[in-house]
């Protein structure tokens, strides 16, 4: 069958005739052929202003009747949406995609022209004619029209190369008044105007665009225009018509088209157009530019090599390297073709490829050529092919570096930041759209490749708005990803997978397998478990996918892989079925490391002390790392541990993951990072919970517990709930860790006795002889905070002595006996001893990097001051409690600072403000059921002495 929508919808072999809105389904699906169309984008475009109230089942007839009507297509669905699966050659718009792809390649200017008059000729009108709504038509074919006035474009330029100005002429004078905001087509106009002596015509059709821009929009014309008028103005030698120069059979003009948008590389076209033009040389200039696939470098080379083709007037001569399958082209072919290209009749060329490249170098020792060589796969090749004329230069242009031409300025082709991929993708669309915030993430999405920006962009232009969405989600599923992008020929699976053919095994092996780490920044210790190996050799794998341009370095043996290479490494990985071994060595490297540094850091925290850290794989230099500064370490690390708790739950590896988890508890309490806390304990409790070791359980909720938000009566209750389960285990330690929760829920409702008892309790068992000794500290610390709300200080203030005592020093718990001792000292008016306890309690918190607790002491020592009269000293250290909470929102620390500023107002005798401010917050715990806060603030309403209403 035959499909024609390039003027009205036409069917070959069409069964029965279509209704309209068949034919408008029909149509869609086409112009995305092989490529699913979402359910919603397609409701939209039928019905743009009322859909029906049972779209979807008018979608499902549609595609019945198309299929009964069209037997020799398929119509296929899935999750996303319908496709139509085609033969591209059977839809005339594939046809003239295709056919204009083939003409742009062809380096001879007569014969490009004449491929893209034949790709036009496909046209037979206005396309889809007959489509309705007209709504509709206007969104699909705004694409298809861009392309058709892109290769009238390509087919002038063709043609004035050519020299075929007096032919076009005409035709361009109208062309012009039709589309004036066409710059390409003034510029085409311009210049044939001039070959046709008509010099002064050229120079009016500046001035009046100049003129109508500076009018209508306050805009220059574009940098090349003005060149153009100057150029002309000048009366410039490269205007001439090339026919004239090839009569000679001597200079190719054989660049590729320029691409008509490229932005954020200037400083590199600076750079190059220095280095290639440069004077009072004695060699050819040679400059390399490589990177990654999709990045642009044959779109920075071509466009570099238009902006210096005028400082060789002996002829542009291009190659590309590299075959349609990505095979490397040999280099006598190559000479084969650049001898005829300068002028050597094909019976003189010479047979072998070593008499070609002697004759090519002898052909060009005195000329002066530009020698462009796209997509080369190694030096050897191209050292055969480079001129030998101190006046020429050769641009390259390779997926990975070249260093072995010494002699050649090399540059790295690096993806768009961040603001310059926005920008691309706007000017890419032609419109605005509404939902910025999406397209800033789609923007983000394409992590500055130009060749996804495009592929993006070309979409867009087409859909807008109603794409938008849906290209959104698919770039943000790792699943859809590569599939979404595809347009026409581009397609970003296509490029990445050219560059891993430059890739060794071992290379390719670990890009594949860096797809199990989950994040796309990691250090290079990764490669050692993925690849069985030891550090150096898989820093070295890294280095070679570096050079490929497949990762990047980002500092001191840290790597980036960007979320595109990564789903097509997750995409190769699959086809491999290589996948348990490597896995199952990466998660017992990353809990190896974790245990090491959750080991050595000083949080006090004791709930892995009896979890074993993995005997293998051993990672000298990186173990060393975590040992010596476990903090710095962990800093660096815990995103990927965390997608390492992630990747073990995906693959059904519950007890590795849940031991990960356990050992980013005490780092994240550390760090204050509850929300990550949270995050990966739940997940790996509840997987452990359905299919794991009842321990593991247990211990998961121990550390969960304290980063959930339970209400008093939730955290008695948990802790009832995990003392049986302890109990069935049999385990003291379990036990003591759930009565010291119970007695947490029970002061918190109050219940002191209840909390004393069961706290006591918990205290005999810490002095069994098998008794868990390292849990004392913490039965300790309760103790104290039950004595205080007793109001008993000093028992409080013993209490926290002993814990200070016995805790290890210079760990949290270390400054959690201080902090409770300076507390009582405080209620006791020993306001010098507390100042000093809360000081040090400060500085060990401080050394930890618990930098919430330092702030937390700060509003103690601040109240101190108050009590002192020091209002100064306590309005400094409570405004640095407050700055701090400022930088890290979502604490409960305004809560004291709220109630130390109420203190602060009382020495400075403004006694109503405090009693307003203390009245609000008793009310605002009552509220929220924060009962014991409630009855801590109302004691000190009622028995501050500064307060005359309490003593009358």
């Amino acid at each position: 069958m035959d499909f024609r929508l390039l003027g009205a919808i036409e069917i070959s072999g069409q069964a029965t005739a279509l209704r309209r809105q068949e034919r408008s389904l029909l149509a869609i699906l086409l112009l995305r052929a092989n490529e699913s169309v979402p359910l919603a984008e397609l409701v939209d475009l039928l019905w743009p202003d009322d859909p029906p109230a049972d779209a979807r089942g008018s979608l499902q007839v549609y595609v019945s009747r198309l299929r009964k009507a069209l037997p020799g297509i398929t119509i296929s669905s899935n999750a996303v949406g319908y496709a139509v699966q085609v033969e591209a050659k059977s839809v005339d718009v594939e046809r003239f995609r295709r056919q204009v792809a083939l003409a742009r390649n062809e380096p001879d200017p007569v014969l490009r022209g004449d491929g893209l008059r034949r790709a036009l000729e496909v046209w037979r009108g206005e396309p889809l004619a007959d489509l309705v709504p007209q709504e509709t038509r206007e969104r699909l074919i705004a694409g298809l029209v861009e392309g058709r006035a892109a290769a009238v474009e390509d087919r002038v330029e063709a043609d004035l190369q050519a020299g075929r100005h007096e032919q076009v002429e005409g035709e361009l004078a109208g062309l012009v008044r039709e589309h004036p905001q066409r710059e390409r087509l003034m510029a085409a106009w311009m210049t044939a105007l001039y070959r046709a002596g008509r010099k002064s015509e050229a120079l009016r059709a500046y001035q009046e665009l100049a003129g109508r821009l500076a009018e209508e929009f306050g805009l220059d014309p574009a940098p090349a225009l003005r060149r153009l008028h100057l150029a002309i103005l000048r009366d410039d030698p490269s205007l001439r018509p090339e026919t004239a120069i090839r009569a000679e059979g001597t200079v190719p003009r054989e660049l590729p088209v320029d691409i008509s948008l490229l932005i954020g590389r200037d400083d590199l076209l600076a750079d190059a157009g220095r280095v290639l033009t440069q004077g009072d040389r004695a060699q050819p200039a040679v400059y390399c530019l490589w990177g990654g696939a999709g990045v642009g470098k044959s779109a920075a080379g071509t466009r570099i090599g238009h902006l210096v083709a005028a400082s060789f007037p002996d002829g542009q001569l291009f190659a590309r390297l590299q075959d349609v399958g990505g095979e490397a082209v040999p280099a006598g072919a190559l000479l084969g073709r650049m001898l005829r290209s300068l002028g050597v009749q094909p019976g003189a060329v010479p047979a072998s490829a070593a008499d070609r490249a002697t004759m090519f170098r002898e052909r060009t020792e005195s000329l002066a050529v530009l020698v462009l060589l796209d997509d080369a796969l190694d030096a050897g090749i191209v050292a055969q092919l480079l001129p030998t004329g101190s006046r020429c230069a050769v641009l390259v242009t390779s997926r990975k570096p070249l260093p072995e031409l010494t002699e050649a300025v090399h540059r790295q082709v690096t993806p768009l930041d961040a603001t310059t991929s926005h920008a691309l993708l706007t000017r890419l669309i032609g419109r605005t759209l509404r939902d910025r915030l999406t397209l800033d993430s789609v923007a983000e999405q394409c992590v500055g490749l130009p060749l996804a920006l495009r592929i993006v962009g070309s979409r867009l232009a087409l859909s807008g708005d109603d794409a938008l969405q849906s290209i959104a989600h698919a770039l943000a599923d790792d699943d859809q990803r590569l599939d979404s992008m595809v347009a026409g020929d581009l397609a970003v699976r296509t490029s990445l997978g050219r560059t891993m053919t430059l890739a060794d095994p071992q290379a390719r092996q670990l890009l594949e397998r860096l797809s199990l780490v989950g994040i796309t920044e990691f250090p290079s210790w990764v490669a050692a478990p993925l690849l069985d190996c030891d550090e150096a050799t898989g820093a070295a794998v890294f280095e070679r996918l570096v050079d490929l341009g497949l990762v990047e370095l980002v500092h001191d043996q840290r790597y980036k892989m960007h979320a595109l290479v990564r789903a097509y490494a997750a995409e190769q990985l699959a086809l491999a079925g290589d996948r348990d071994e490597p896995l199952g060595r990466y998660l017992q490297a990353v809990l190896r490391l974790a245990g090491l540094a959750d080991n050595s850091l000083p949080h006090g925290l004791t709930l892995t002390l009896r979890l074993a850290v993995p005997d293998r794989p051993r990672l000298p230099a990186a173990e060393a790392d975590a040992i010596a500064d476990p903090g710095p370490w962990m800093d660096g690390n815990w995103p990927l541990i965390r997608a390492a708790v992630f990747t073990a739950l995906q693959a059904g590896r519950q007890v590795e993951a849940a031991e990960l988890a356990l050992r980013l508890n005490g780092y994240s309490v550390i760090a204050a990072l509850d929300d990550l806390r949270a995050e990966v304990l739940s997940a790996a409790r509840e997987a452990v919970k359905e299919s794991g070791p009842l321990e593991l359980y247990v211990r998961l909720a121990f550390g969960l517990l304290p980063a959930l938000e339970l209400s008093p009566a939730e955290r008695l209750a948990a802790g009832e709930e995990l003392l049986e389960l302890s109990e069935q285990l049999g385990s003291t330690e379990l036990q003591v860790r759930a009565m010291f929760h119970i007695s947490i829920g029970a002061n918190q409702s109050m219940d002191l006795d209840r909390a004393q008892e069961v706290t006591t309790k918990a205290l005999e068992l810490t002095e069994q002889p098998d008794g868990p000794v390292d849990l004392r500290v913490f039965v300790l610390q309760q103790l104290s905070i039950i004595a205080a709300e007793r109001h008993d200080f000093e028992a409080g203030a013993g209490w926290a002595r002993e814990l200070h005592a016995m805790a290890p020093p210079g760990t949290i718990s270390e400054g959690d006996g201080l902090f409770l001792l300076g507390e009582n000292e405080l209620e006791l008016g020993r306001y010098d001893d507390a100042m000093a306890t809360l000081t040090r309690a400060a500085d060990i918190y401080g050394a930890v990097g618990n930098d919430f607790t330092v702030a937390r002491v700060r509003t103690m020592m601040a109240l101190v001051a108050s009590r002192t009269g020091d209002t100064a000293l306590g309005r400094e250290l409570l405004d640095q409690a407050i700055d701090w909470d400022r930088h890290h929102p979502g604490t409960n620390l305004m809560e004291v600072v709220e109630l130390i500023e109420a203190d602060l107002a009382m020495a400075l005798g403004d006694v109503e403000g405090s009693r307003r401010t203390r009245l609000r917050l008793i009310e605002e715990a009552g509220a929220s059921g924060k009962t014991t806060l409630q009855q801590q603030i109302q004691h000190i309403l009622d028995t501050d002495p500064r307060d005359p209403a309490n003593h009358s």
